[in-house]
């Protein structure tokens, strides 16, 4: 029994390595395949419509490609003109952030004994490691790379959604007829959730950035609808996009010569938009449809971040959302649904509050 069990925990183990080597040594093929398929998911019903409009599925998941590309356009266009108004007060931000940087010198020296001296030696140092030809090269590449992925995309898109039916007929091959049924949920069912979590965090998204405008407006942020664009679209990756989004809208706040205060302010904006969207939009909009434990939320998160970078970041809770669907419609694979999924504590907190005030009421 023993020796069952340790020869089982084994065989786990080592799929699991060869898995995750798989996906770390063909990240340049699975990853764009990856996040086309995502896609896929969303843009699936509007392709849908357009076939019943009459257009052929050609057609149909042409105009989705395009639209697709029309979005991404958007988005670059808007990002690089909010991006030029900022590096037109450039200046200013080096003068406030050389501002600040001398109050913090002069801190570590009257707190710390490191004098200026050594504080500059360090810098200096740090300056001369970084060769401009070796960034120049990097940044080129890297803009590269990310415009080879956007048209990889944008073809396994068009590719996806005009053979989505084979690709569903692939599948239910590889199952015996007994299993069909449950095989046929499945998709179904994966498919359903993908899409509402990616609509639901696209309104979400959209919700958060009206938020974050008005509160970034009202602490007074240059640019307070960049910041507040920018932080909406961090929530996509839990956890590290909301330490991020909140630490560059800081930084921006300390860049314009807003202080400890303005910090402070930003920060309680923060918290106010994630207390709102977390306990009454989030459960309002996404609904059960995604219940995934916060330790595991985190864990994917990181391995995510391992394999595929900041794209393995954001796919992954989508992925682990429908791998949860294939745990709890197997038998077999049910205590794993059930490990990596939660209770509904944000709807348990809401009732504990309810409770509260009935109680004080009465």
């Amino acid at each position: 029994m023993q020796k069952s069990f340790l020869v089982n925990a084994t065989l786990v183990l080592f799929l699991l390595t060869l898995c995750f080597g798989i996906l770390y040594l063909a990240k340049p093929v699975l990853m764009p395949l990856a996040i086309a398929g995502v896609l896929t998911m969303l843009f699936m019903p509007i392709s849908i419509w357009l076939e019943k409009k009459g257009f052929g599925r050609v057609w149909a998941a042409i105009i989705c490609g395009l639209l697709f590309a029309l979005i991404i356009a958007g988005i670059i266009i808007w990002a690089g003109s909010q991006f030029s108004n900022i590096t037109d007060n450039l200046s200013l931000i080096k003068h406030n952030i050389s501002h600040a940087f001398n109050r913090l010198q002069q801190y570590f020296n009257n707190s710390l004994n490191i004098s200026s001296t050594d504080q500059k030696k360090t810098i200096n140092q740090q300056n001369d490691a970084d060769a401009l030809g070796i960034t120049l090269t990097a940044v080129v590449g890297s803009l590269l790379r990310i415009i080879i992925y956007i048209i990889l995309i944008l073809v396994y898109l068009i590719l996806m959604l005009y053979y989505r039916a084979h690709f569903k007929n692939f599948i239910l091959k590889l199952v015996p007829e007994t299993q069909l049924n449950k095989t046929k949920k499945i998709i179904n069912q994966s498919a359903k959730v993908m899409q509402q979590y990616l609509l639901g965090l696209f309104i979400i998204i959209a919700m958060l950035w009206i938020m974050y405008g008005i509160g970034f407006s009202i602490v007074g942020i240059k640019n307070a609808l960049f910041f507040a664009v920018l932080c909406g679209v961090l929530e996509i990756i839990p956890f590290v996009g909301n330490i991020t989004g909140s630490t560059l809208t800081s930084l921006m706040a300390l860049s314009q010569g807003g202080g400890l205060g303005m910090v402070l302010e930003v920060l309680a904006t923060y918290a106010i938009v994630q207390f709102i969207q977390f306990y009454i939009i989030a459960p309002i909009i996404m609904g059960a449809q995604v219940k995934i434990n916060p330790l595991f939320t985190i864990v994917i998160i990181i391995a995510g971040e391992l394999l595929w970078g900041i794209p393995g970041m954001i796919l992954a809770i989508p992925l682990l959302a429908v791998i949860k669907i294939v745990f709890d419609n197997v038998e077999s694979l049910n205590p794993y649904g059930y490990l990596i999924g939660q209770d509904n504590y944000r709807t348990i907190f809401m009732q504990g509050l309810k409770k509260l005030f009935h109680k004080k009421n009465a």
